[in-house]
């Protein structure tokens, strides 16, 4: 289900965001014993690919941008906003989350208001 409004673009992110491309928040695993332990990371693909993946889920009905099944329930309903810079003439599209978001899910140590980790 998405998550609706909670997810934000800025007006830049949206200007550079083209009509066959979408955002995904990926989840990367990071410990081989434990296989929800992870981080989130973000990163740019086509709409295609998220049409055929079973993996994503749309976080928002108003913009492209999906999460891995892994990192959707640590996402989904968070209040979040995706920007883009170009560095070199290169778009890079980052969103406000801390840079460790996903072993603070895992561990259930995220802010208050923030949802909390567990696997779907």
């Amino acid at each position: 289900m998405p998550a609706g409004e909670a997810v934000q673009l800025t007006q830049a992110a949206k200007n550079e965001l083209r009509p066959h491309e979408a955002l995904v928040f990926d989840w990367h695993r990071v410990a081989i014993c434990c296989a929800a332990a992870g981080e989130v990371s973000l990163r740019r693909t086509t709409t295609r690919e998220t049409e055929r993946s079973k993996a994503l889920i749309r976080l928002t009905e108003t913009a492209r941008v999906y999460a891995h099944r892994r990192a959707y329930s640590h996402l989904a309903g968070i209040p979040l906003t995706i920007d883009c810079r170009r560095r070199l003439g290169v778009r890079h599209f980052r969103s406000d989350l801390p840079s460790d978001f996903g072993l603070r899910a895992i561990f259930g140590r995220l802010p208050a208001g923030h949802a909390q980790g567990g696997s779907r």
